[in-house]
């Protein structure tokens, strides 16, 4: 079984938007990314103290590479804190649909709306994580 951690939650865009002010840019809330990070390692340390000899349980660390998009701007994106869908602030699910602005070029996008990684950020996600599948297949 895998169990998947948390992303950094400072750092999407609807919670960037809920959080932030017109006059204060849009950066990360780092105080909510700090509450996964530590969240994640209860989880990770919790899974390792339950660990026995029965079915294996994995955790997938995706806050790291989702947080080497954003903050520290690797693999090349140039939106990192809006979605592409709508204004990309607040937009997710039916709010998000097919009558909704769309940016020209999604895969400039970390995220599609304001919650959901685009589907560059979601393989590169994969790609952070497959020698972890290799090694469980």
């Amino acid at each position: 079984m895998v169990i998947v951690g948390l992303p950094p939650i400072g750092c999407l865009p609807a919670v960037i938007t809920l959080n932030s002010d017109a006059f204060h840019g849009r950066d990360c809330i780092e105080s909510l990314s700090s509450v996964a990070r530590d969240y994640n390692r209860l989880l990770q340390n919790h899974l390792k103290a339950t660990q026995s000899s029965g079915p294996q349980i994995f955790y997938a660390d995706i806050y790291t590479p989702l947080a080497d998009i954003i903050q520290r701007r690797k693999f090349g994106f140039d939106v990192v804190n809006r979605g592409c869908c709508g204004t990309g602030l607040f937009e997710a699910l039916y709010a998000c649909n097919t009558k909704s602005p769309i940016c020209p070029d999604a895969s400039k996008y970390a995220f599609w709306d304001a919650i959901h990684p685009t589907e560059s950020t979601y393989y590169i996600i994969f790609k952070s994580l497959a020698s972890s599948f290799d090694f469980l297949l």
